[in-house]
């Protein structure tokens, strides 16, 4: 890994006469942090080695300071509650391996529907191979693996680092501007946030019908219709976009077409994405519900636990959107021990059992796989640029 290293500095050396930066040096902490990697020639920010450096992000006292603080807490939390870590290990051990299995092989399908997902929007917002003046999009298993190695990046450190590291590598690959990329990536939160709380509410309401005040229901299903609602007007913003257009005065109707077409012009396909952005999200629900299923964590009917799961899976993933550790460490854990006490009380060695199973698939298996595809793909792309030198 030191010739890694040294490589950097050379090429930083390299580009201070105008060669381009190796992405091999990214590793490094401070080795290029003079050359700018342009992203865009029309005056765009540039994305700089130092920005993605993943070394220097890891080191930062930002990184270290509240991962200590949040694992102590938790450590403390679980010495209070006297957690027997023999019944958790024997939990762990008598786990079903199918159901496990199955946890691990839908989490993985959800990489592919992102990429395609995000192939959707990077065409509709002009990036696709019929736009004119434009490179072509990279092959399909590129973005899966540009999207894998910014989750990689955002389980390593905090501050959603993977953004960037997605803007840079797909300008890389296809010169696509680093502008539109990250528009892109906004478009998908928005998806998200609607299924989402198309999803948690309903979850919600049928897990905790028996213990729910009527005022709180309302107020639930009042959010629903909202949303819906707010799905609705997106779509006919989007294809009434001209009737409009004429309605809003002279002086104002600039401002409009930037509105429309940087935000809404991504939600072309409206019903594909929403259908992706579901099944996706089904992927994350169905990870824990078979996480549940391998150790028996709860008990009733059917569409019973396949709501407690979608419910505390998609907490989860909110916790993990959360800038405050990399991957969500020690938040998602307290949240997954209070939501799991919720259904299953005085099992906290089971539900810490459940919860190792799970971080095991999401975020585990994250770091050692996306640190092997890290290390791959930038070292392809060096010997690439060796050969074109």
């Amino acid at each position: 890994m030191s010739q890694w290293f040294q490589h950097g500095k050379d090429e930083a050396e390299r580009a201070r006469t105008g060669r381009p930066l190796e992405q091999a040096a990214l590793f490094q902490e401070g080795a290029v942090s003079e050359a700018p990697l342009t992203i865009d020639e029309h005056n765009e920010q540039p994305i700089t080695a130092e920005q993605l450096s993943l070394g220097k992000r890891l080191l930062n006292w930002r990184t270290i300071v509240p991962l200590v603080v949040v694992l102590l807490a938790l450590l403390i939390f679980l010495k209070q509650e006297k957690i027997n870590l023999q019944q958790t290990w024997l939990a762990i051990e008598a786990a079903n391996p199918l159901f496990f299995a199955l946890a691990f092989v839908i989490y993985y399908l959800s990489f592919p529907l992102r990429a395609w997902r995000w192939r959707i929007l990077l065409r509709n917002a002009g990036q696709g191979q019929g736009a004119k003046n434009e490179m072509r999009l990279p092959p399909f298993w590129k973005l899966v693996e540009i999207v894998y190695i910014s989750w990689f990046a955002n389980a390593l450190v905090p501050a959603k680092l993977g953004d960037l590291y997605r803007a840079y590598l797909l300008r890389q690959e296809s010169g696509c501007s680093a502008t539109r990329t990250f528009g892109t990536v906004l478009a998908e939160r928005l998806l998200d946030l609607m299924v989402l709380l198309c999803l948690c509410i309903p979850a919600l309401m049928i897990s905790l019908h028996e213990r729910m005040p009527w005022q709180v229901r309302f107020g639930l299903i009042v959010t629903l219709v909202a949303v819906l609602v707010g799905m609705a007007a997106l779509g006919l913003l989007r294809w009434l976009h001209e009737p409009i257009g004429k309605r809003i005065p002279a002086r104002l109707r600039g401002y409009y077409e930037h509105l429309q077409g940087g935000i809404l012009g991504s939600f072309r396909h409206l019903p594909t994405l929403g259908l992706l952005t579901l099944v996706i999200w089904s992927c994350e629900a169905l990870r824990f519900f078979f996480v549940v299923l391998a150790l028996q964590l709860l008990q009733g009917p059917l569409l019973h636990l396949l709501a407690v799961a979608i419910l505390i899976a998609l907490v989860e993933a909110l916790l993990t959107v959360i800038p405050f550790t990399g991957g969500g460490v020690g938040l998602v854990e307290g949240g997954m021990i209070a939501m799991i006490a919720l259904f299953r009380p005085h099992a906290t060695s089971l539900a810490l059992a459940a919860i190792v199973l799970d971080r095991t698939i999401s975020l585990l298996s994250i770091l050692v796989i996306g640190f092997i595809v890290f290390f791959i793909a930038f070292g392809r792309q060096t010997a690439k640029q060796s050969l074109d030198a």
